[in-house]
């Protein structure tokens, strides 16, 4: 018998996400990858120790494995350590990379991980990283993608400084390289977005859609594509929520809105593929936006165990 057997009720539980078990055996129905690489940050470094702060915010004794009931009319009864199996794959080793070697990298590990059954998630790590994991994963699993964008910025720049590779540029790399069109992507906010950007990226100068506007465009996306990807920059929302991010912005979403758009997207029944990026724990001195992050986290969970 293990010592720890002693002391059972007196040891913590193994770090996991929400106590969510791994399978028994086979693949897990979520797996979960770290990206800790923030070389192509345009303004302040950190997001590489994302992966980390957020692991940590969702096994504490804070945390539970219920859904959300933000923006919900019914929330399921059983915990989500009764409805999925996860496994944390742990990071990829590309911290200290340069842009080109991390790129390949995170595409080569995409598409291997890509032809399996589960669901993914990945943990930024910069908004750079989803060129390169859309990439991969539609090398691995071809078919036609949609792209939901949650983000303060388009992230629609042809270059950083010179830099073909920055956060700053992650939608135009993917638009530009046919790994989704630009006519399946749907982008909300964009506050501070430059104009004509927003307008490439919705088709309005307007600052903000409206929620029902996003509403209608992620569903006729999803009825034209095999899978969505969704992406969330946690700046997307508001900095009094959401403070520890590398490049904040006024204005911003409230957590009960952002739930509400993801609830949407996963209604289409395509999504299969998500990150969450832009944590920077260097700027989250009272741990908040890690708490942000955590309910994210679970709120793409659970969209991935409803039926």
């Amino acid at each position: 018998m293990p010592l720890k057997d002693e002391l059972n009720g007196y040891l913590r539980l193994p770090r996991n996400f929400f106590g969510i078990p791994a399978p028994e055996s086979g693949d897990p129905d979520v797996g979960i990858v770290g990206i800790p690489y923030d070389m192509t940050s345009s303004y302040m470094p950190g997001p590489r120790f994302g992966p980390d702060s957020i692991r940590q915010a969702t096994d504490s004794e804070r945390s539970h494995s219920y859904s959300l009931s933000l923006g919900r009319k019914d929330v399921a009864d059983k915990p989500l350590t009764k409805r999925i199996t996860i496994e944390d794959i742990g990071d990829l080793e590309v911290m200290l990379r340069l842009p080109e070697a991390a790129a390949i990298d995170i595409s080569e590990a995409c598409a291997k991980l890509s032809p399996k059954g589960s669901y993914l998630l990945f943990l930024g790590g910069d908004h750079f990283i989803t060129y390169p994991i859309i990439k991969g994963l539609k090398r691995g699993r071809p078919g036609k993608y949609g792209l939901v964008h949650f983000d303060a910025h388009a992230d629609l720049y042809q270059d950083m400084a010179g830099y073909h590779f920055s956060h700053s540029t992650g939608v135009r790399r993917i638009v530009d390289e046919n790994l989704v069109s630009m006519e399946n992507v749907a982008a909300y906010d964009l506050r501070s977005a430059l104009p004509e950007q927003r307008e490439e990226i919705t088709g309005s100068r307007a600052p903000i859609l409206s929620k029902d506007q996003f509403k209608k465009h992620v569903k006729e996306i999803g009825n034209r594509v095999d899978y969505l990807y969704v992406s969330v920059d946690i700046d997307v929302l508001a900095p009094q929520i959401a403070p520890g991010v590398s490049h904040p912005e006024s204005g911003g979403l409230s957590m009960v809105d952002l739930v509400e758009l993801l609830i949407a997207s996963f209604q289409t029944g395509k999504v299969r593929y998500a990150d969450v990026v832009e944590l920077n724990p260097m700027l989250d001195y009272a741990g908040i936006t890690a708490i942000a992050a955590r309910d994210i986290v679970k709120e793409i969970l659970t969209g991935f165990a409803e039926p």
